[in-house]
């Protein structure tokens, strides 16, 4: 299994209410590939983890690092895993932070329980930064 998480810049003009419409494409797209993930969200940066079968994984990564709402897509981390971390969710967004002091904290409590250590400090790394309204 190929876990795969990758951060990339948000184009300009790309609005938060957007999330949700990319979010369930996503979803319908990785269910037809066999693949799961999540994706976060700070109004600045997106940050995604790809679970699945090397090549749909790889074939998804193409197709995203085309997509002009988003640049200079760099992937973090690619690996061999044993088993998905996010087995139930073919596709699921977080805005981040969330509001308030601690919402790292309360991420990371909403990540699946089989998470890895190192998925759950990447992406509560990334839920620690400040989120630009758009």
């Amino acid at each position: 299994m190929l876990s795969l998480i990758y951060v990339s810049t948000v184009a300009p003009g790309f609005r938060t209410a957007e999330l949700e419409a990319l979010t369930e494409r996503a979803a319908a797209i990785n269910a037809a590939n066999g693949m799961t993930g999540m994706l976060a969200y700070n109004g600045t940066h997106f940050m995604q983890l790809l679970e699945g079968e090397a090549a749909a994984v790889d074939d998804t990564l193409a197709r995203i690092s085309a997509d002009p709402r988003h640049s200079g897509l760099v992937v973090i981390r690619r690996d061999s895993r044993p088993a998905r971390e996010c087995p139930d969710w073919t596709m699921r967004a977080f805005l981040t932070p969330l509001e308030g002091a601690g919402s790292a904290t309360r991420l990371a409590a909403s990540l699946p329980v089989n998470f890895a250590a190192d998925s759950r400090v990447i992406f509560t790394s990334f839920a620690s930064l400040p989120r630009v309204a758009a």
